[in-house]
């Protein structure tokens, strides 16, 4: 097969996973063919994120990008070609990168007029990211495509030009516990619709000991705050937190995230405008009294995204809390989110990947919206205002059920979903591994089916293994499980890296911050 393989921004570690992959087509006799921008377009996400020059974003975008990488057949994007695209669909194209710009917090933030500034700015470079990429696609008359991300400005025409030619593509990521690649087939990583799948596939399937062992770690690594590998770490060194309220009935704990990165998204699109709407429809569903309730603001809202606050967001919810008479906890508090969890009898999502803690403590967990998790059983999903009053809406399952299907959520997101999880090591956030044995046809599998499948398929006999387990995860043995290795065993190490004379590259990076700080 002709692969094309485009990573506009040389965001760390993935740049060097999109390397990786080109490394395992060429092994297997696929032709390769690279496209980056080379400091063509005249605005872009990473800037307008950082509010950083030209000259200071394309320098990093050039030295870290695809040319630091003995790679050959690679392609510029070219600003001479005229639009084709509709005003509209270049809005639609635009919309996540404007609201994740601003940390839109509801639909209704759509109209600000700052989101539809940004909008028209990332409109031109969305245009000629586009105009290029079918331009480079007909041309090397390629196959397929991968691409990172597809979600962001750029990242997304590419994906659209796969689309309008009817040429398949993967977007690619890092994976959420580091080990092994995200790859989604004919979607953006943002997509849910792969990890559903799996879910319902493996959602009723018993775990060995050993899966459970490991789910079970990375459980207790979040508990004890251990988690290295994952993106981000939240709320360091938190304070004890006990019970603020001291009202009658079940202690119900919401704990919301931001929805901005979605906006647009069918894939996430629920049956309310705002999350706070859905609040307000579930606590007069069950008849649950605004003193009964805690709102949890997430400590993401006190930090910086780049240059970008997330006063919007805190801002949002502290207003209705108050209207309310709701309790909150604002974004900055050191007060830890995992005692109120463990405090709480209801906690309510509405995406956020506190949901597995809240499940390993056997709560009742309650996510209003759509969710990689939504079709788990440890939590009770529901999508619009109708679903409050179904018949299932009142059952709640065992602590042992919910926990036992949180351990099988959490293996699923680190040994199933994943994939080349033996070949992609992490060994922090943005440095790797890598080890033989990759093979390419799982990439071609999914340019052909737009399929995921399982890179585990094995699961237990029954579930007396897991439930031992269990036991341990109810008994809260984190540090115990923490010490758990896994016996995986790894092929020979493989070079992947950049051209000698840039190595210099990835010791200067590794100085400096990662540029969503």
């Amino acid at each position: 097969m002709n692969v094309g393989l485009v990573n506009i921004y040389a965001f760390r570690p993935h740049v060097e996973h999109l390397y990786f992959l080109s490394e395992v087509l060429k092994k297997d006799g696929h032709n390769t063919h690279f496209l980056t921008c080379d400091a063509t377009l005249s605005s872009c996400y990473p800037r307008a994120l950082k509010q950083s020059s030209k000259v200071s974003e394309c320098s990093k975008c050039i030295l870290g990008g695809v040319r630091s990488y003995p790679v050959k057949q690679i392609s510029s994007i070219a600003n001479s070609y005229s639009s084709t695209l509709s005003n509209s669909t270049l809005n639609e194209l635009a919309l996540s990168s404007a609201c994740t710009l601003h940390r839109t917090e509801s639909e209704d933030d759509y109209d600000l007029e700052e989101v539809k500034q940004t909008i028209k700015e990332l409109s031109k470079p969305i245009s000629v990211v586009y105009e290029s990429t079918v331009d480079w696609i007909q041309k090397n008359q390629l196959d397929a495509v991968i691409v990172f991300n597809g979600r962001m400005d750029a990242t997304r025409a590419i994906t659209f030009a796969c689309e309008r030619l009817s040429v398949p593509f993967i977007t690619h990521e890092r994976s959420w516990f580091g080990d092994g690649l995200r790859l989604n087939p004919g979607a953006n990583c943002l997509s849910i619709r792969h990890v559903d799948k799996l879910v319902r596939e493996y959602d009723s399937k018993p775990l060995t000991f050993e899966q459970s062992m490991l789910a079970a770690k990375h459980l207790a690594q979040r508990f004890l705050q251990a988690n290295k590998l994952e993106w981000r770490l939240y709320n360091a060194n938190p304070e004890p937190a006990k019970w603020p309220l001291s009202s009658p009935g079940k202690k119900i704990l919401v704990i919301p995230s931001s929805k901005n990165e979605f906006a647009g998204h069918p894939e996430w699109k629920s049956g309310w405008k705002s999350n706070t709407q859905a609040l307000e429809d579930y606590m007069e569903a069950f008849d649950i009294k605004p003193e009964q309730v805690i709102v949890r603001c997430h400590p993401n809202w006190s930090e910086n995204i780049g240059a970008v606050t997330g006063e919007k967001s805190q801002q949002h919810y502290s207003e209705w809390a108050a209207s309310r008479g709701v309790h909150v906890i604002n974004s900055d508090s050191k007060l830890s989110t995992y005692d109120l969890i463990q405090q709480a009898d209801i906690v309510i999502m509405n995406g956020g990947s506190s949901a597995v803690e809240a499940g390993a403590c056997g709560k009742e967990v309650v996510c209003l919206g759509p969710s990689p998790y939504m079709s788990c059983g440890f939590v009770k999903t529901f999508l619009n205002q109708d679903d409050l009053s179904s018949e299932w809406a009142g059952k709640v399952k065992t602590k042992t059920e919910i926990i036992q299907s949180t351990l099988r959520y959490m293996y699923l997101r680190a040994r199933r979903f994943p994939q080349y999880v033996d070949n992609v090591i992490a060994n922090t956030t943005t440095d790797y591994s890598y080890y033989e044995g990759a093979d390419s046809r799982v990439l071609i599998d999914m340019f052909k089916s737009e399929v995921v499948e399982a890179y585990d398929k094995e699961f237990g006999a029954s579930d007396e293994a897991e439930l031992k387990v269990v036991e341990k995860v109810r008994s809260k043995e984190w540090r115990e499980l923490t010490k758990y290795e896994p016996s995986i065993k790894l092929g020979p190490s493989i070079n992947i890296s950049r051209k000698k004379s840039l190595k210099f590259i990835d010791y200067v990076r590794s100085k400096i911050k990662r540029g969503d700080r």
